[in-house]
C-alpha cells in the first residue's frame, strides 16, 4: 500500500471508529429515552382518560343521587327512574352509561338495548377477557378501571375501550362508562414515528457530517500532498538544472583544457618533429617522423572534435548563431543531408542558459534526425518574435506517433522539454507518420 494511502487511512480510521461509536451510543440512548417518553406520554393520555371517566361516573351519581337517596320512594320505582336517567344520560358522540347487578345481569345499555336483562358475567372480548366480571370486581373494590375490546357505536369497529365502574352499595349495582382509546394508540404510534424520524435524521446528519469531514480531510491531505509533490518536483527540477549547468561548466572547462592545453602541446610536438625532420637524412627515420606527424595530426583533430562536442568555444566566444552555424556545417559534412538555415535574431545578446539550451535542443534534434527520420532535408530557423526568441527544427522524414513516443519515455525528448521549460520556455513537438517532424521552442529573451 502506498505511503500516502497509509497516512490517509491512519488519519481517517480513528475518526470513523470514534464517530461510529459515539453515533451508536447516542442512537441507543435516544431510542431508550424515546421509549421512556412514549411510555410516559401513553400513561399521561391514559391518566387523562381515566380522570375524565371518573368525573363522568361522578356526574352520573350526582344525576341519580336525588332518587337513590330518597327513602320515601318505592325501591322498584326508584330503580326504574334511575335506569331511565342512566339510559338518557349521554356525552360526546359515543359516551353512555351502563349498569349491571351483582350477578352480571345487564340493567342499562342505551346503545345495545337487546342486552338488557341478559346475564353477561361470562361475556368475553376477542382477547378472551371476562370484561363484566372484571368491571364488577373493580366496582366492588371501591371503583376502578379496566381495558378491553368493544364495538364502537359511531364506526362499528372493535377497538380498545377503557371503562370505569363504581358500586351502588344500597342496590348492589355496578354503574360504569367507558371511552374508546384507539386514538391513544394512534397518538402513541405518531409519537413513536416522530422519535424514530428524529433518530434517523440525527443519524443521517451525523453520517453527512462524517462524510463531509472525511472528504475535507482527504481533499486537504491530497492538496498538501500535491503541494509537497509539486514543491519536491520543483526542487528536483532545480537540482537537475543545476546539475546540467554544472555539467555544462565542467564540459566548458574540459573543452578549454583540451583546446588550450593538450591541443597546444600536441601542436608544439608536431612543430618539433617538423624541425627534426629537416635535420635527419636517414630515410627510414624520416619515414618514422612522417608517421609520427600524421598520428599527431589525427590526435589534434580528435582533440578538437572532442572539445567541440563537449562545448563549442564559439558558443562562449562569438555567440549562438556562430556555434549553430559550425554545428550545422559539421552535420551536413558527415550526414550528407541538405540543410536550410534561417537566422534572424538582430544580433541580440543571450544569456548563457538560453544559448546553451537552444544549442543542445538543435544538437539533440539533429542526432534524432540522423538516427531515426530518414530525412533528405533539415530546416533550422532561429528568429526574434517581439520579446521572444523562436527556434524551429523541421525535417521531411518518416515522422512518428508522438503519443507513443512520449509513452515510451524517450530520454532525449524529455531532456529537451525539461531544459526548455525550466528556463520558462515553451516546447512543442509535432509529427505525423509520413509527414516529417517539427520541434518548436519559444523563449522570452529577458526571462
Amino acid at each position: 500500500m502506498p505511503l500516502k494511502a497509509k497516512l490517509i487511512l491512519l488519519t481517517l480510521l480513528p475518526l470513523v471508529l470514534v464517530t461510529l461509536s459515539i453515533s451508536w451510543i447516542s442512537i441507543h440512548q435516544a431510542k431508550s429515552l424515546g421509549e421512556k417518553e412514549v411510555e410516559i406520554f401513553r400513561d399521561s393520555l391514559i391518566k387523562s382518560r381515566e380522570s375524565a371517566l371518573k368525573d363522568s361516573v361522578d356526574l352520573a351519581f350526582d344525576a341519580i343521587r336525588h332518587v337513590y337517596m330518597d327513602d320515601e320512594l318505592n325501591e322498584v320505582e326508584a330503580k326504574l327512574e334511575v335506569k331511565d336517567i342512566l339510559t338518557k344520560l349521554r356525552y360526546g358522540s359515543d359516551g353512555y352509561f351502563f349498569a349491571y347487578d351483582e350477578q352480571g345481569v345487564n340493567l342499562v345499555h342505551p346503545i345495545m338495548p337487546e342486552l338488557v336483562g341478559q346475564n353477561l358475567l361470562d361475556l368475553k372480548d376477542s382477547n378472551g377477557d371476562y370484561l363484566i366480571e372484571a368491571l364488577l370486581f373493580q366496582a366492588k373494590a371501591g371503583g376502578g378501571f379496566h381495558q378491553y375490546l368493544w364495538q364502537k357505536p359511531s364506526t362499528g369497529d372493535i377497538v380498545p375501550k377503557l371503562s370505569y365502574a363504581a358500586w351502588l352499595d344500597k342496590w348492589d349495582w355496578m354503574i360504569g362508562t367507558g371511552l374508546y382509546i384507539e386514538d391513544v394508540r394512534q397518538e402513541v404510534d405518531n409519537m413513536h414515528a416522530a422519535i424514530n424520524q428524529n433518530i434517523e435524521t440525527t443519524f443521517f446528519s451525523v453520517m453527512v457530517i462524517l462524510i463531509v469531514t472525511v472528504a475535507v480531510i482527504i481533499v486537504l491531505t491530497l492538496a498538501i500532498n500535491l503541494h509537497e509533490h509539486r514543491l519536491a518536483d520543483k526542487n528536483l527540477k532545480e537540482l537537475a538544472h543545476k546539475t546540467v549547468m554544472f555539467q555544462e561548466d565542467e564540459k566548458k572547462h574540459l573543452a578549454r583544457e583540451l583546446h588550450d592545453g593538450i591541443n597546444q602541446l600536441l601542436v608544439s610536438s608536431k612543430c618539433h618533429l617538423e624541425l627534426l625532420k629537416d635535420k635527419v637524412d636517414d630515410e627510414r627515420l624520416r619515414s618514422h617522423l612522417d608517421k609520427s606527424q600524421h598520428s599527431l595530426m589525427m590526435a589534434i583533430n580528435e582533440v578538437r572534435h572532442i572539445s567541440h562536442q563537449l562545448r563549442p568555444s564559439a558558443l562562449d566566444d562569438i555567440g549562438l548563431e556562430a556555434a549553430l552555424t559550425t554545428l550545422l556545417h559539421d552535420f551536413k559534412s558527415h550526414s550528407g543531408l541538405e540543410i536550410d538555415v534561417h537566422f534572424d535574431t538582430n544580433a541580440v545578446k543571450l544569456s548563457s542558459d538560453i544559448s546553451t539550451t537552444l544549442y543542445r535542443v538543435v544538437q539533440e534534434s539533429l542526432n534524432n534526425v540522423e538516427k531515426h527520420s530518414g530525412a533528405g532535408k533539415v530546416t533550422v530557423m532561429l528568429q526574434q518574435v517581439g520579446a521572444h526568441l523562436q527556434l524551429m527544427v523541421r525535417d521531411d522524414g518518416v515522422g512518428f506517433n508522438v503519443n507513443a513516443a512520449l509513452a515510451r519515455g524517450g530520454i532525449g525528448l524529455r531532456n529537451m522539454r525539461e531544459r526548455v521549460e525550466f528556463i520558462g520556455g515553451d516546447f512543442e513537438l509535432m509529427s505525423e507518420v509520413g509527414l516529417g517532424t517539427e520541434i518548436a521552442v519559444l523563449i522570452r529573451m529577458d526571462g
